[in-house]
């Protein structure tokens, strides 16, 4: 019993269940300007920081990684404009958690726009970049895009 009570609390990152149209709405929301694609990175993965020791004091924010993203760019008529551009992504940790992806995993991505490039805030919590989602999921951020009803799901 002893042993239990000397365990130091444990820890945990509670995010949202990761949902395109509520992402599209924060993002359209923002101040900043925002393009959306679904596709793949190429970059060096170990550039990326590991989840952090949490003996240790949490380190700065890490530094970018530079990127170079291949996929489709979302449009009124849907992902269908092809693009291959280079892409910073700049990963952020909260606490012992740092935001991850893998090279080739197919994605949705919300970049922003910053001095002519294209930078992809890659956060702890699926926001910004979060698996791809299915032909019915593309067709409703279409929608939004067009203007029409872009209503998260309840």
């Amino acid at each position: 019993m002893a042993l239990i009570l000397a365990a130091p609390p444990a820890a945990a990152l509670s995010c949202l269940v990761p949902d395109p149209i509520r992402s599209f709405a924060e993002i359209h929301a923002a101040p900043e300007s925002y393009r959306a694609y679904i596709g793949s990175f190429a970059f060096e993965a170990d550039k990326l920081p590991p989840m952090q020791d949490l003996s240790q004091p949490v380190t700065a924010t890490p530094n970018p990684v530079p990127a170079e993203f291949t996929g489709h760019q979302l449009g009124p008529t849907g992902f269908d404009t092809p693009v291959t551009a280079a892409m910073l992504l700049q990963p952020s940790c909260a606490g012992p958690w740092c935001g991850s992806l893998s090279p080739g995993d197919e994605v949705l991505v919300f970049a922003r726009e910053e001095d002519d490039r294209l930078i992809v805030d890659l956060e702890p919590c699926p926001g910004k970049v979060q698996a791809a989602p299915d032909a019915a999921m593309r067709e409703r951020l279409a929608a939004c895009m067009r203007g029409e009803d872009c209503a998260p799901a309840e």
